[in-house]
């Protein structure tokens, strides 16, 4: 009767806080105790039970829903998470100069468009050490203005070129090829 017991009980996984791989929270709010992790691929977050503690046995509960099928990855990733192992960290990219380029230029398009002023932009794209050596012909301020241009040929149809779609082709309605 005992080895049944003990067999029973090593395939039931018991929750333990320090197996979890990442930089943990604990946050209590009106839901419950969450856990937050942080792992250098990604951020998980997972509901538990008031009532869980270290070691006890404890199950996933999985909300049923259309959008199940597209959520089952981050479900796994939290399974891994809670049996110690790290996700995978093959989904981060190094970010381009080009693309960091792109999103500064769409950020300061966005504060503009709010009415931020160029030197607020600046702020929040470079830091506010940055902005302390701005001045009215600086090259912090050139940057900025450089960045809003880039970012208006962008809504003027820049954005095109970005996507591989040749303004020709974008041009003549109808004409499209088909794939």
């Amino acid at each position: 009767m005992r080895a049944s017991r003990a067999h029973g009980a090593s395939t039931r996984p018991t929750f333990d806080l320090w197996r979890v791989p990442g930089r943990k929270r604990l946050a209590l709010g009106g839901s419950g105790l969450t856990l937050l992790t942080e792992v250098p691929a990604q951020r998980l977050r997972m509901s538990l039970a008031d009532d869980l503690c270290d070691g006890a046995v404890y199950i996933c509960a999985v909300p049923l829903g259309p959008g199940l099928r597209g959520q089952l990855d981050v479900f796994n990733a939290q399974a891994r998470a809670l049996q110690g192992h790290a996700p995978a960290d093959d989904s981060t990219r190094t970010v381009t100069r080009a693309a960091l380029l792109h999103l500064r230029a769409l950020q300061a398009l966005d504060g503009a468009q709010a009415g931020a002023s160029q030197r607020d932009i600046a702020q929040a794209l470079f830091g506010l050490e940055a902005v302390m050596r701005w001045h009215a012909d600086g090259e912090l301020r050139a940057a900025v203005r450089h960045l809003l241009r880039r970012a208006k040929t962008y809504m003027s149809g820049g954005y095109l070129s970005l996507a591989g779609i040749q303004r020709s082709a974008a041009d003549a309605s109808g004409d499209e090829p088909m794939r």
